[in-house]
This record gives structure tokens, sequence and C-alpha cells, in this order.
């Protein structure tokens, strides 16, 4: 057995590695890559030069999946395409043609190359270039480099007038990149013209341009440079001086269509710009906190940069274009923007389907109206509509209550731009225009043979961001309260067995505030980013201190308890690039909620939960925990819930082709109870026991990406139960996945839309 298995994996390399020259013509090569080789001492830097030489090699060849070519196999194994059978998949869909040494230049690349090492300071750099043959019809073009002396800056020199330009450059130069010692660096001479530009613009001079610096290298000295920083000669006169804005016309229901309209339309005046509104869509206060450039004022370009991209962060403009004109022999500018606007109503009607890992399926249908521009202030006014229904199929519910229920939401939101707060004026000098959102909300939820549960929600918030990838998000005022009805005796008997579930929909008024934060560096698009979020939710704290107690009984609000408690989450995302098709993502979350006075845990709404797609995919929802305590499997419906969690997450994402990704992963955490309960033993959070009570699993994923979304499937089992006895939790050694009894105890399968994390 084993030496048949023996030469099938032989046999198999054998074709692997011949099939990959099949389509190569004759007299020709397939160009396996180039490799870099150091002929001198190589810099200390070198690995940061390595992937710029890299980078500038071309061609570049076949693609690789964990060191094989899979899409060269798979173009090999076709045949040029009749039509839109195998072969047309083979060949245009899934293959990739091979890389071919008669198109790669190997001498222009080495030119290349050296002027690249030129550009970072070895100006006697020398690049040699040599082709090796490693297999039949293969080969790699060695690069060979001699770098020489890299030459660093002596000395950095502004050679500068006295003229109003020449001023307003030489007060930025106490920032400057170019550095005494650093080596030379022609991306970094680059970054300087962009850096004084920038300034120098922000002084009025607007049409200054980073292509009227010149920077003059000196390499007489000995493996030094000096620099002479000074203005080109006959740049335009324009350029010279700085300019003043005399006005800014705004122009908010612009259209194609009535281009000649706006053009003749008298202009309402409002003191530091005006607007030009021939259909009265806005009011034209409504921009005095979108708009930092400024009437009778300088030029400054992160004013107008400021203007741009809060008017189109409203979400109320679909296009934008700026028109800044003068005359040639004036230091005046006018600036004309044109804002078309999207249309003000909106209407969508959705339709979805879901199923959940406890056996779940339902669905919903959502109306959703928008008004782009209430009451002519660019606000956002929203009216969310939905009904639904949740399902139990697929268990043996002889023994069970009946679970099947419906659902109805109502919502409105208020979008509003800016910080909306009585007797205060606050507008932040950014490019990103900050929210305010009021919310209000009513949900029933019946379950016919169970209970009614009805809530009323009412919030106020603001959003801002810091920059774009810091974002701030404060609720001061939050108003929860929800009502349990038409409780049935069957419900009655099952909450006396169940005091965790009788928590769960019993009487609740949270009256609180929450504070957010996230920075999510992801956006950058470098080959490391992170993701990070914490959050703050407290509530019944100042309830707490203004209601009077009194004995033997809660604080009371209208003549019900609210609760107290204390309410601390963190999560922390990494994201690795490995290779361009492989990423290594991690996370971790950590959440602890202390409750006090009127509260004996956190409220049902406020615990944390465990288990399912979006967790630890090997446990299904709400099943894991808390603590070392399993829920007896008689239980009609997963509920367990604690006040601290943690959770700990690992994958590894490869991409196999376009549209399909596959994924290895590994997950671990727990949730606990504050305090002690009876009916959980086990239950309660002990720092000693902490770790071993992590539940533990692994699985492997398909992900398909449709472009419009991603769908997961993802099949999950567990290494550790905590439920076990402390030496025997483990289960790795008991894993069989050729038993159907094991398979169906322990195989989670997980769909859902999107990535864990």
């Amino acid at each position: 057995m084993r030496l048949t298995l023996t030469i099938l994996v032989i046999s198999a390399i054998a074709f692997c590695s011949c099939s990959t020259v099949r389509s190569v013509p004759d007299g020709d090569r397939l160009y396996k890559g180039s490799k870099l080789l150091w002929e001198t001492k190589r810099p200390s830097d070198y690995r940061i030069l390595e992937a710029g030489l890299n980078d500038k090699i071309r061609p570049i060849p076949n693609k690789r999946f964990l060191g094989m070519p899979i899409r060269l196999w798979f173009y090999n194994m076709g045949s040029k395409p009749k039509g839109k059978g195998l072969n047309y998949l083979l060949r245009e869909k899934w293959g990739e043609p091979p890389v071919l040494l008669s198109k790669a230049q190997p001498a222009y690349t080495s030119e290349i190359l050296e002027y690249y090492l030129e550009d970072n300071g070895f100006f006697q750099a020398s690049v040699s270039h040599e082709i090796k043959f490693p297999a039949k019809k293969k080969a790699i073009i060695e690069y060979k480099i001699d770098h020489g002396p890299r030459y660093v800056i002596r000395s950095v020199s502004y050679e500068l007038d006295s003229s109003q330009l020449g001023v307003a450059i030489r007060a930025t130069t106490g920032a400057s990149l170019l550095k005494p010692g650093d080596h030379y660096s022609l991306q970094i001479i680059k970054s300087e013209r962009e850096r004084i530009n920038s300034l120098v613009k922000e002084k009025g001079f607007y049409y200054f341009m980073a292509d009227h610096l010149l920077v003059e290298v000196d390499t007489t000295q000995k493996q030094q440079v000096d620099l002479y920083v000074t203005i080109k000669a006959n740049i335009p006169e324009s350029a010279t001086r700085p300019h003043r804005m005399k006005n800014v016309i705004l122009y908010p229901s612009y259209t194609l269509v009535k281009d000649s309209i706006n053009s003749v339309v008298e202009p309402i005046d409002m003191g530091n710009y005006k607007v030009a509104d021939p259909d009265s869509l806005f009011l034209p206060k409504v921009f005095e906190k979108l708009v930092f450039l400024r009437e009778d004022s300088l030029y400054r370009l992160r004013a107008h940069n400021f203007t741009l991209q809060r008017l189109m962060s409203l979400g109320t403009f679909k296009f934008l274009k700026t028109d800044i004109t003068s005359n040639l022999d004036s230091s005046i500018l006018d600036a004309r923007i044109y804002m078309t606007p999207y249309p003000k109503f909106g209407l969508q009607l959705e339709l979805s389907g879901n199923s959940k890992s406890n056996n779940f399926v339902g669905s919903q249908v959502k109306l959703t109206t928008l008004n782009r521009n209430w009451m002519k202030r660019a606000n956002r006014l929203e009216f969310n509509l939905a009904a639904g229904f949740e399902w139990q199929v697929g268990a043996n519910t002889t023994n069970q209550v009946n679970t099947n229920g419906y659902s109805i939401d109502g919502e409105m939101v208020m979008s509003l731009p800016g910080f909306v707060i009585p007797f205060f004026k606050i507008n932040p000098r950014s490019a990103f225009i900050p929210r305010t959102r009021i919310t209000a909300g009513y949900e029933l939820l019946s379950r016919p043979k169970l209970y009614n549960l009805n809530s009323i929600t009412l919030q106020m918030g603001y959003t801002w961001r810091q920059n774009r990838f810091i974002e701030h998000h404060l609720i001061p005022f939050s108003f929860s309260f929800v009502q349990p009805g038409n409780t049935t005796p069957e419900f009655e008997q099952i909450l006396i067995n169940d005091p965790a579930l009788r928590q769960s929909i019993e009487k609740q008024f949270i009256v609180g505030s929450q504070y957010t934060y996230t920075k999510n560096t992801q956006p950058t698009g470098k080959r490391s980013t992170y993701y990070l979020l914490g959050n703050v939710d407290m509530a019944g704290n100042l309830l707490g201190l203004l209601v009077h107690s009194e004995p033997n009984r809660n604080k009371q609000l209208l003549n019900n308890s609210f609760s107290q408690y204390v309410r601390l989450s963190g999560e922390a995302r990494q994201y690795q690039k490995l290779t361009p098709v492989i990423t290594w993502a991690n996370r971790i979350y950590m959440g602890y909620g202390y409750s006090y006075g009127n509260s004996n845990s956190l409220p049902f709404v406020k615990q944390y939960f465990i288990g399912g797609s979006n967790s630890v995919r090997a446990f299904r929802a709400r099943t894991l925990g808390p603590g070392s305590y399993q829920s007896p499997l008689s239980s009609y419906i997963a509920n367990e819930a604690g006040d601290i969690k943690l959770e700990v997450n690992t994958e590894l994402r490869m991409k196999f082709l376009k549209l399909v990704e596959g994924a290895i992963f590994a997950d671990a955490g727990n949730i606990w109870l504050q305090r002690e309960n009876p009916e959980k033993p086990g239950g309660k959070f002990e720092l000693g026991n902490m770790l071993s009570e992590l539940g533990v699993g692994a699985g492997v994923g398909v992900r398909i990406d449709a472009s419009i979304l991603i769908l997961r499937f993802d099949i999950a089992f567990p290494l550790r139960k905590p439920w076990l006895d402390k030496g025997d939790r483990w289960v790795v050694d008991r894993i069989n996945p050729g038993i159907p009894e094991w398979r169906r105890e322990n195989m989670v399968l997980n769909i859902a839309i999107g990535y864990p994390f």
C-alpha cells in the first residue's frame, strides 16, 4: 500500500513539473523569475532596496500558490478553445499562459535597476545580468549588483531671494525632509518639493506648483552631496504672489440642463460666501459649517480641500465641480462650486432570508423611505418598517415548546450635519463633517405559544472622524424599555426551571450613555494593517444619584426599576499579507461588565454571547459556557449569556482563484458570570481557571466572492470542551470524522455572509 502511494505521489509530481512547459514554444523557455546577487557587501537596508528593485523587474513570472503554479497547470491541461466549454474555462478563466524568456529584456532591465540605485544614492552602481537554465525549457535571470559607495547629504542650502515667494518658502525650511547625514534619495527630494508646495499654498500662492522648485545636486565631494533648493527661472508671474478670495459662490442645485439659469441668477450673500439656488432647494445658512474657503481672505489649500470633502460627505450631492478663476494681472480669485444633488426622496424594498445554527429559518421584508434634504437643511430623515418570521426546523421537537414567532419593527432615524448641542456652537476644523444622529424605534417580538416582547428605544448621539483612520461615536443619552406580555402558563413553567431565561424576557428599563473609539488602518493597503475598537457603556449611574432609595426596594423611575452597570469592551484585529494571495488574520476580544445597585448582572440585551458563525465556530451560537457549565441537552433553546467574555481567533486566508478563497482557522473563548449562580455551577469567573475553561475549536472554510458579497462556508469541530472534567477537556485524540456519531455531535457547518472578522 505504501509503495503504491509513493509511486502515485512521484508520478503526480513528475506530471506537474513536465506540464509547466507543455505549452512553451520550441526555441523558447519558461521564465521562472529573477534573482538579485550583491557582488559586494549588502547595504544595511538591502531588504527595502531589494523590494524596490524587484518591483522594477519585468516580466513578472507566473503566479504561484504555496510554491505551485496552479493557474499555469490549468492552462496546460486545456487546448485552444473553440467555444465556451471546458477548454475555455481552463485557458481563459482559470488558467494563465506561460511567461516566456523571449518577453524579457535583461539589458534594458539592468539599466532600469541602475537608475533606481542612483536615485537612492549609489551614483557609481552597475548592474550586469546572466541567464541561467536550471532545467529543460526553463530559465531564470540573475542580476549582479555592484552598488559602489553610497552618497550622503553634506549640506542643504535654500538659494532664495527676498520676494514674497522666497520669504514664504524660507519659512517652511524648519521642517525640511532633507537632512545632512541622511542618504541621498530622489523620492525624498520629490516629497520635499510637495511639502513646500502644500505649505506655500496655505499662504495664498494658488498658482505655485511643486515643479516650480529646482533641487540641484553637487556630487563633486567624495561620497557626499550638497543640495541647493532654488526657484526655477521664468515661472509664471502669477505663481510668485499670494492671492485673496473675492467671491465664493455655491450652486447647490446645479445640473447641465440648468447651467444657463445658474449663470444669471442673483446669488444670496451670506457674508463669507454666496449661494445661487434658483430652485430654493437648500436654506443658504446650511453651508455655514461646511465652507472654509472664505471671501476676503487669503486662499488656503487646506480650506479648499476641507470645503469640498465636507460637501461630499453630506451624502446629499452626487457630483461636485470647482472652478477657480482670476484675471492674469490680478491677485484676486473667484471660486464657483457646482453641486449636483441626488434625488430628494428614495424608496427601497428588501426581502431577505436567514438560517441560524440553532435550527431557525426565517424571512424579513423591509421598507425604507429616505429624505436626503429634510427641512432644506441637508438632513437625512429615514423611516424603516420591517416584518419577519422565524420557524424552527430540522430538530426533534416532540418534547420541546413551539418557539416559532414573528416580529414587527418600526424605526425613525434623523441624521443632521454638524454637532447639534443646545446653547453651544462647535465646528471642528477638519475634512470630516460630524453628524448628530437621533433614533426612535419600536419592536414587537411575538412567540404566540410563549410570550410577547414590546421594546421602545430612544437615542441621541454624535459621530465624528478625527482623521481618515480614527472615528469617535458618543451617545450621551440612550433610553430602552422592554415590556413582556401575554406569557402563557406553559412558558411560566419553563421560567421556573430556567432563571436565566426569565431574566432574558423580564421588564428592562435602561437609561445610560456610550462611547466608542475605532481605529482602522486597512484603507492604507499596507502589508500589515490593524483594527482597534474600544467601548464604554454605562447605565443608571446619574439616575442612581438623583433617585431617592427606599428600604428593601430597588430605586425606581416611573414606578419601574432601572438597570445599573458599567460595561467595558475592547477588540483588536491584525491583518498580515504574507504573499499577494495569502493573508493571516488575528483577533482578540475582551469584555467585562460590572453590575451594582438594582442589578445583579448585566441586562440580558447587554450580556455577552459566544459561539456561532462569527465567534468560536466549533460551537453553535449561545451554547458555550458560562465557564465550565453546560446547558442540559434537553434545553429547548440556546440562550447562554455572561457578564465577562474572552475570545481569540486566528485564520489563514488563501485565494485559490479569482472568486474562490479558502481558509484554515482556530478559535478559542468563553463567557463567565460576575456572580455565582446556583443554577449554573462553574459559571462564575475565576481568574485562575480562565485559561483552562476556554473552549477551543478549529476548522476549514471556503469563501465565494460574488462581487457584491462574500458567501462563507466554514466547517469546524471542537478541540477542547470546557464542561468536561479538568484533565479530560482536550478531545484532540478523539477526533474521528469517519464515525457518523462523532460527526453528528461535533461537526458544525456555519453559513454566513462576509468574513468572520
